[in-house]
């Protein structure tokens, strides 16, 4: 994927973030109309599920969007944050060296250091199909951005979304209330538009270089 220009990110963060809204308050408006059913329980269970489901999607595609952004600009290693540089070298970074290769892999990040960025978004967005807030924290340093909002969401991420997520994903018997999946869907898209807001202020303001 190649994001040439802010515009072209933009719209590309817009496409992203649209279909996603729509799904969920298209769903949220079935779950209201049923509130009072018997039926609610497999409702709120999908709803909790979905609702996780464009949380991870989001955020690895937005990351990616961004990175795609930056490694098509092709600017300078030197010019940029040390964030990119970790993530240019992120391959040998994440294999085991013994302490000659170690060097000459700082000796090769000092070298190259006017060369420009290059950085294969699939092979740092990680989200480990299960998004806990530690996992989103490596992902915001790896990006550049601060994670002060988000962490002031760590208990819903890890508690209210991720956990009841993994028991029905598994399988698992939870009781899950309308209450709970009110929770996630007042929760999910504020979220998902504060990351997409840090992608375009990074973006708009050039945060990501030196």
């Amino acid at each position: 994927m190649k994001v040439r220009t802010v515009a072209e990110l933009q719209n590309k963060l817009d496409a992203e973030i649209s279909w996603r809204k729509k799904e969920l308050v298209d769903y949220k408006f079935i779950v209201e109309r049923n509130k009072n059913a018997l039926q609610i329980t497999p409702l709120v269970r999908g709803g909790i599920a979905l609702g996780y489901a464009h949380w991870e999607g989001f955020i690895k595609n937005a990351a990616s969007i961004f990175i795609s952004y930056i490694s098509t600009k092709k600017i300078p290693l030197k010019d940029l944050k040390t964030n990119f540089t970790a993530l240019n070298y992120m391959r040998s970074l994440n294999k085991q060296k013994s302490i000659e290769e170690c060097i000459e892999l700082i000796e090769k990040v000092i070298e190259e250091s006017d060369k420009p960025c290059k950085i294969f978004d699939k092979d740092v967005i990680d989200t480990k199909s299960n998004l806990r807030f530690y996992v989103l924290k490596d992902i915001l340093l790896s990006l550049g951005f601060e994670d002060d909002f988000f962490s002031s969401k760590e208990n819903f991420l890890d508690k209210k979304l991720v956990d009841p997520r993994n028991d029905i994903a598994h399988g698992t018997y939870r009781e899950v209330s309308y209450e709970d999946y009110k929770i996630v869907f007042d929760n999910i898209l504020p979220l998902m538009e504060h990351f997409k807001t840090l992608v375009e202020n990074a973006t708009s303001t050039e945060s990501y270089k030196n």
